[in-house]
């Protein structure tokens, strides 16, 4: 898949969990300030019980969401490691972030792997007080 391509797919999936969050009565912008009701999302989601395929949704669609607003604030690009099979998206600070691998995180094992907190740092290359990680992962 070519870096175009990887992109492409990737905003689409990012629309998908903007047009889900609309069906669901919350409305989502591409503004980077949308960051700070993720975290708010996944508890509600958690508390719905999903299946685990609507937990796979989740973690593809809200973590290109998230992807897509990196490459908004921090003018990152989206690429892909073989390695880990995994999108990414490389920053322009030198960071490389998984936002799918965060989002999932975040859904399995809760508020220690804040989206918030994720996205600060990504962008910023600085901890949030009460921060005990630089995890990009």
């Amino acid at each position: 898949m070519s870096a175009g391509d990887m992109a492409s797919a990737m905003r689409d999936r990012a629309g998908s969990f903007v047009a889900a969050q609309a069906a669901a009565g919350r409305s989502f912008t591409w503004e980077p300030a949308e960051v700070s009701r993720l975290d708010g999302v996944i508890e509600a989601f958690v508390r719905a019980e999903p299946d685990s395929a609507a937990e796979h949704d989740m973690v593809m669609s809200m973590g290109s969401y998230l992807g897509e607003l990196l490459v908004a604030q921090a003018g990152g690009r989206w690429s892909y490691d073989q390695e880990s099979s995994a999108a990414t998206v490389l920053l322009p600070n030198g960071l490389v972030a998984y936002p799918h691998n965060k989002v999932a995180k975040r859904l399995h094992h809760g508020g220690d792997h804040s989206l918030f907190s994720y996205f600060w740092y990504a962008t910023t290359r600085q901890l949030l007080p009460g921060s005990a990680s630089r995890d990009c992962a």
